[in-house]
């Protein structure tokens, strides 16, 4: 399965200062047993000033993202007991084969983790140009594709960024109030947040354009995301404004399903 997503290797290579991490995910913690799925697409355009047909859009990919609470417990944080969550987030992605995703064999990634209750925060932006992009963890555990669960040695949740593009933006700010996003849970109200982030070096242009829609209705906060990545390209010699567009990245989810009967897919405590 070929991997279509150069521009977000590019976006990682250029610099950018935030890993696409949990809390962006997370914002809030329903009664345990709570899943929530989100779907939706991964496209890709290569612009090709230079070919007739001047853009090649790669057919899309579909993507999925399940997020559950599988258990309560007791554990210490930062010096105290405080009450965790284990969680469960499970990343699929890959064409669609006869109705379900083939992942084949690197478009799955299975995360397990203790997260402690007080860190999680109902609000993607603490202040203005200070996002929440990190998660905390007391201990997890991660499985990428068909490899071994390994225990993770880092101290926050980091996704890779294919799910949660929206995580890199420093700006998010609200656009909207009480938008209905038409998601698949029915009507709910959600505030729309809009966010821009720009890496520029002197032959290259990332731009990162990214929406989300929060909400109290939608298990866990988050009812909705998009996120666009564009990058752009010129010769050293040449001005800012001759910057030209070559590849456009596009992801797009919405939560579809939820319930009440989690269970664990994981072997790690």
């Amino acid at each position: 399965m070929r991997w279509p997503s150069v521009v977000l290797f590019a976006w990682i290579a250029c610099g950018a200062v935030m890993t696409a991490e949990a809390q962006g995910l997370v914002l809030r913690l329903p009664a345990d047993g709570t899943w929530v799925r989100y779907e939706g697409t991964f496209t890709q355009t290569e612009v090709r000033p230079n070919s007739a047909l001047g853009k090649l859009e790669i057919p899309a990919w579909r993507e999925q993202v399940t997020l559950k609470s599988v258990g309560a417990t007791m554990a210490e944080f930062r010096g105290e007991m405080v009450p965790c969550r284990w969680l469960e987030i499970k990343v699929e992605r890959g064409r669609e084969s006869e109705g379900k995703i083939d992942v084949g064999l690197t478009g799955m990634e299975l995360y397990k983790v203790l997260v402690p209750e007080p860190a999680v925060m109902e609000d993607p932006v603490i202040e203005p140009g200070v996002p929440v992009g990190y998660l905390p963890i007391i201990k997890g555990a991660r499985q990428i594709g068909q490899g071994e669960l390994k225990p993770l040695a880092e101290p926050a949740l980091k996704l890779y960024p294919l799910a949660l593009l929206f995580a890199y933006c420093r700006d998010l700010r609200v656009e909207e109030q009480n938008v209905d996003p038409m998601i698949g849970l029915g009507a709910v109200s959600a505030r729309k947040m809009v966010g821009t982030t720009t890496i520029e070096r002197t032959t290259s242009r990332t731009q990162l354009d990214a929406q989300i829609w929060v909400s109290s209705d939608v298990p866990f906060g988050v009812a909705a995301w998009t996120a666009k990545i564009t990058r752009s390209i010129k010769d050293a010699q040449q001005s800012r404004e001759d910057f030209r567009a070559i590849t456009e990245v596009v992801v797009d989810l919405k939560a579809r399903e939820s319930g009440t009967d989690a269970q664990s897919e994981v072997p790690f405590e």
